[in-house]
């Protein structure tokens, strides 16, 4: 009888360990990747990434990363390489400099913001924070993703 009860205490222990594991939530989402400030390159202009407030950095669909030292520099880079398609862009909330989706962000662009790279763009993850910081910035914008790529495109290529 102790062998039937052994057996049934950890058949017992295997059903509850792979209930858990089961139900354990599972993201599918794109994670953006680890950023080592001071020695990672931009993937554009080989300068090291030292801000996370303008760090950024995609995804592609073949799995790779590319890593930025400034948000218009991400954006120029992929304009620049159509071939490199992305899975999914990163960028880091200002205030918290937490990784956000780009897709999903808000953007202060504004020639007082002194970035890397000189694009002048701060990425929130609120329009009302990203109004809010625009707000004591002459001649500031607050634009979306599509919106921020697009003036961006402008400005580089006219």
């Amino acid at each position: 009888m102790p062998g039937v009860l052994h057996f049934l205490s950890a058949s017992a222990l295997l059903l509850v360990l792979l209930s858990a594991a089961c139900s354990a939530p599972q993201s599918d989402a794109p994670q953006p990747p680890e950023i080592q400030y001071g020695l990672d390159l931009c993937g554009a202009c080989g300068m090291t990434i030292d801000d996370p407030r303008f760090a950024s950095a995609t995804l592609l669909k073949n799995g790779e990363y590319r890593k930025f030292d400034d948000i218009g520099d991400m954006i120029v880079y992929h304009m620049d390489h159509p071939d490199q398609q992305v899975a999914a862009w990163f960028v880091h909330d200002h205030d918290s400099e937490e990784w956000l989706r780009a897709e999903d962000s808000f953007y202060v662009v504004s020639t007082e913001i002194e970035s890397p790279m000189g694009h002048g763009i701060f990425a929130f993850e609120t329009q009302e924070t990203a109004e809010i910081f625009a707000a004591g910035l002459p001649s500031a914008l607050v634009m979306n993703f599509e919106e921020v790529r697009a003036d961006v495109h402008v400005k580089v290529h006219g």
